[in-house]
Parts: C-alpha cells; sequence; structure tokens
C-alpha cells in the first residue's frame, strides 16, 4: 500500500486557494487520478451519485468527489480517501471528473424503470410512449423495451428521476417521519410500560374509516391508547403509496408489535 496526496487548486478573482486530498492506495499498478475519474464516472451512475449530480447542476469536481463518494465504494477502484500521504500532485480544483458522456444507463436500472412505468398506470405509459398506450400488455412491455433501446441515455434517465428516484426519496421521507413518531410516542410512555404497535382495520375517526398501525401502551396484562397518538402513525394506504415495510423497521427498533 501506497499514500499520495493531491492538491486541488481554485483561482478565486485574484486570490488561488489549495485544498490537500490523501489517499491510501492499495493497487499499486494505478494512476490515482484516472482512478479518481474512474470511480467518479461510475459514483454519478448510482442513485445516490446521480442525485449528487444534478443537484450540483450537472457538475461534479474533487470538493465533490472527496465529500460524497465512501470509502465502500472506492476501495473497488484500489484506493480510499486519507489524512495523510507521501507524494502530492497538483490539479484544477473545478475540473469535471464525471460528465454527462459517462452517465450509462444499465439494464438494471432499465427494468425498475419499466416496472415503475406499469405500476403508475396508463399516464405515465403513455408520458413514456409519447402516444396512445395499446390495451395488450405484453404489446406494450415489446413497445417499451424498442423506445428504449432508441432512446439516449440522458433522456431515460430524465424518466427514471421522474418516476424512480422521486418515490425512493418520499420513500426514505416517510421511514424517517415514522421513526420519528414512534420514538416520540416511546417517550411519552411510563417506564413501568412499554411501547406496542397494533394493526386494526377500518378504525373511525372523525367520520373516516382508518386501516394501519396504532401506537398502545402496555403494562403486561392489557393495552390502552396514548392521547396524544390516538390517529395511527401510519396508515395502510400510507405502507403502499411508500412501499414501506413497516415490520422491518419495528424489528430494527426492538418493538412490540401485533398485526
Amino acid at each position: 500500500m501506497r499514500k499520495e496526496f493531491i492538491t486541488a487548486t481554485e483561482v478565486r478573482g485574484t486570490e488561488t486557494y489549495s485544498t490537500i486530498y490523501a489517499f491510501n492506495i492499495y493497487d499499486e499498478s494505478i494512476d490515482l487520478q484516472e482512478a479518481v475519474k474512474k470511480a467518479a464516472a461510475a459514483y454519478i451512475n448510482t442513485d445516490a451519485g446521480y442525485k449528487v449530480y444534478q443537484h450540483n447542476c450537472q457538475c461534479f469536481n474533487w470538493g465533490d468527489f472527496f465529500l460524497y463518494v465512501p470509502n465502500s465504494f472506492l476501495k473497488l477502484f484500489g484506493f480510499e480517501k486519507e489524512f495523510s500521504d507521501i507524494t502530492q500532485a497538483d490539479v484544477n480544483f473545478n475540473e469535471q471528473l464525471a460528465s454527462e458522456q459517462d452517465l450509462k444507463f444499465s439494464d438494471e436500472k432499465w427494468a425498475i424503470l419499466k416496472k415503475e412505468l406499469f405500476m403508475n398506470g396508463t399516464e405515465s405509459l403513455a408520458d413514456f410512449i409519447g402516444d396512445k398506450v395499446p390495451d395488450d400488455n405484453d404489446t406494450v412491455d415489446n413497445l417499451l423495451d424498442q423506445i428504449a433501446e432508441q432512446m439516449p441515455d440522458e433522456e431515460l434517465y430524465k424518466f427514471y428521476e421522474k418516476y424512480c428516484l422521486e418515490q425512493q426519496l418520499a420513500s426514505k421521507w416517510k421511514t424517517q417521519q415514522l421513526i420519528r413518531r414512534i420514538n416520540d410516542v416511546a417517550a411519552l410512555i411510563p417506564s413501568s410500560e412499554e411501547l406496542e404497535l397494533d394493526h386494526f382495520d377500518d378504525i373511525e375517526i372523525n367520520g373516516e374509516n382508518v386501516s394501519g398501525w396504532f401506537a398502545l401502551s402496555c403494562n403486561g396484562s392489557c393495552t390502552h391508547a396514548i392521547n396524544e397518538f390516538l390517529k395511527p402513525i401510519i396508515t395502510d394506504d400510507e405502507i403502499e403509496k411508500y412501499d414501506i415495510d413497516v415490520r422491518k423497521i419495528f424489528d430494527d427498533l426492538h418493538v412490540v408489535y401485533c398485526g
């Protein structure tokens, strides 16, 4: 293993600023700067990397690379980030390490996108096809494949962002909200009792029937409602809409549940 410094230089007006980045090199045969560019190109093709790339107005420089790309990802390319080094190289801080030309829409991403297009119904299918949607699903399936084969990767990514990434972000946000609600309700329960989450169907709340998971307090022999959480912490409609595995979340948080 060797260690290596890279100094990124940025000119702001009449001033020049340098940032030094350190790396551990595990594959002695690699050229570090070339390996960084390969890793950057691969990273922006991941869901997380693509979101960073788009958020930064389709830019991805040395600062972005050192801030966002995890070492677990970089080890696949024979190196990782560190804070000490032996040699040093100068680079332009604003040198773009990955560009639109590096975006490659994989078969795996196409399989995910096609599934989402079908799940979203006729409107999304028509959006992708650009015309009336045939009645036969097999015909639609073949038509989608034909269109995808002729569509530039950049356009495919736009549909992927619209129908896949936005759903993933919404699901992540809803999952975090559910975890916060569970933690909030757990803080209200006396030390002599414990939180229990139970599933109920068609519970009437304010004149509306709701199905979902409710937070209860259990004293060992019976359960009772918690005044501050009379509504479900998550409804069945929300679980389906955001595709959330609530039981896995309950297990990870070590919460007792029934349903």
